[in-house]
C-alpha cells in the first residue's frame, strides 16, 4: 500500500474503533490492517492507537494524526472531484443534518429527482431538532434556520424564512382573535425555547417595533410538538411560515396579526471550516438552494 492508502486505512480504524470492522469495510483481512497500522506507527515513531476493554482508542498523537490526515484526505478527494467534475458525476455518501419538519416538507418531495440525476450519491440523514456537532458526528453539511452564531464553520445562505402568528379556528372562536400584539396579553401563547429561555416575539409595522414576551402553559424546543399543540387548539404560536404550509392551505390553521411584519431568518447550509468541500457535498447544497428558490416562502430576500 502507498502512504495515502495506509492513511485511509488508519482513518477507517479510528472511525470504526476496531481492526476487524475496518478490515471488513476495506475488504481485507484483519492481519493486514493490524500490520499496516503497526508499520505506520513505526514509521512515525509514535503510538497512534491503544487497546481498551471496549475496543480501540486513539492516543493523543493518534487523535492529532487523525484530525490532520482527515483534512488532507478530504483535500485530495476534493481535488479529484474538481478535476474530474466535467467527466463524471459525483459519488459517495453525503451525511446531512436538518430540522425534521423541514427535511420532510421540502427535501423529501424532490429528493427522488436529485438522486436520479446523481445516481452515484447516497444520503445519510442525521435528523435532529437540536444542533448537531458536525465534527464529532462527522456530518458533511447541516441545514440551519436562524442567525448563525460566530464559529469556525463555513456557510452559504440558501434561503430565507419569515415568522408568522398562527392559531386554530377552534381556539379563535373560543378565545377571540387578537388584532394587535398588545392583545396577546391574556392569550395562551405557545413559546419556543432556546438555551432554556422563551424566545421573544418581535413585530414591526410602519417602522415601529414591538416585542412581546410570550406567556402560556406550553413551552417547547420541538417544532413538531408546537405544530401539534396549535392544531389541537391549545394556543397561539409564532413560527416559521413553512411549518404550517399544508394546514394554512386547508384552513386547519389560520394566520393572524398579518398586518404586522415578524422576524425574518436566513436558511443556511453549514459545513466544517477545517475540511475542503467535496463536490458530492457541493451539489447537494446546490440542490437545497434550488428547493428554496422554487418555494416563494423560502426564497432569499
Amino acid at each position: 500500500m502507498d502512504k495515502l492508502d495506509v492513511t485511509k486505512l488508519f482513518l477507517r480504524v479510528a472511525e470504526a474503533g476496531s481492526f476487524s470492522k475496518a478490515a471488513r469495510q476495506a475488504g481485507v483481512v484483519q492481519s493486514t490492517v493490524s500490520k499496516q497500522v503497526a508499520d505506520l506507527e513505526r514509521r512515525l515513531g509514535a503510538q497512534l492507537v491503544r487497546r481498551t476493554s471496549r475496543g480501540l482508542a486513539l492516543t493523543s498523537a493518534g487523535q492529532h494524526y487523525y484530525d490532520e490526515a482527515l483534512r488532507l484526505v478530504d483535500a485530495f478527494e476534493a481535488l479529484d472531484d474538481e478535476v474530474g467534475a466535467r467527466e463524471r458525476s459525483p459519488t459517495g455518501t453525503v451525511r446531512v443534518t436538518s430540522p425534521p419538519a423541514f427535511a420532510a416538507a421540502y427535501l423529501m418531495p424532490d429528493l427522488g429527482d436529485f438522486l436520479a440525476e446523481h445516481p452515484g450519491l447516497s444520503l445519510d440523514f442525521v435528523v435532529s431538532q437540536r444542533l448537531v456537532n458536525l465534527v464529532e458526528n462527522r456530518v458533511d453539511v447541516a441545514i440551519r434556520i436562524g442567525n448563525l452564531e460566530d464559529s469556525e464553520l463555513r456557510s452559504r445562505q440558501v434561503g430565507t424564512t419569515e415568522a408568522i402568528v398562527v392559531a386554530s379556528p377552534a381556539y379563535l372562536r373560543e378565545r377571540g382573535e387578537p388584532l394587535t400584539p398588545a392583545d396577546l396579553d391574556g392569550h395562551a401563547c405557545i413559546a419556543s425555547m432556546r438555551n432554556g429561555k422563551a424566545r421573544p416575539w418581535r413585530f414591526n409595522r410602519g417602522g415601529a417595533g414591538v416585542t412581546v414576551d410570550p406567556a402560556g402553559s406550553i413551552l417547547s424546543d420541538d417544532v413538531e410538538l408546537t405544530r401539534a399543540a396549535v392544531k389541537s387548539g391549545l394556543g397561539i404560536a409564532y413560527v416559521a411560515s413553512w411549518l404550517f404550509k399544508e394546514e394554512l392551505a386547508s384552513g386547519a390553521v389560520r394566520q393572524i396579526l398579518s398586518d404586522y411584519q415578524c422576524s425574518r431568518f436566513p436558511i443556511s447550509a453549514v459545513w466544517s471550516g477545517d475540511r475542503a468541500l467535496p463536490r458530492r457535498v457541493a451539489v447537494f447544497i446546490d440542490f437545497i438552494a434550488e428547493v428554496c428558490a422554487a418555494e416563494p416562502a423560502l426564497r432569499i430576500r
